[in-house]
């Protein structure tokens, strides 16, 4: 996945209570962010460098094969 469509929904994340599910490429079970503080990209073609409350977490946007997000009105 490129990185420009992660970091937009990092960056509305950033200070709310939503969740962001991530599929990384040879993994079963996705990866949970919640707690967003900040997101930047890195000099690498597809680095981020995401901030939670809980973790420092780098990521490298190409072994991203999913992302979703429950959606707020209930639908």
């Amino acid at each position: 996945m490129e990185r420009g469509p992660i970091m937009r929904v990092l960056n509305e994340m950033t200070g709310t209570t939503k969740e962001l599910d991530l599929v990384l490429q040879g993994q079963a079970k996705a990866m949970e962010l919640r707690n967003v503080e900040y997101a930047v990209e890195l000099h690498s073609s597809n680095g981020i460098h995401i901030k939670t409350r809980q973790s420092q977490i780098w990521l490298d946007a190409s072994h991203v094969s999913a992302m979703w997000q429950t959606r707020e009105d209930g639908s």
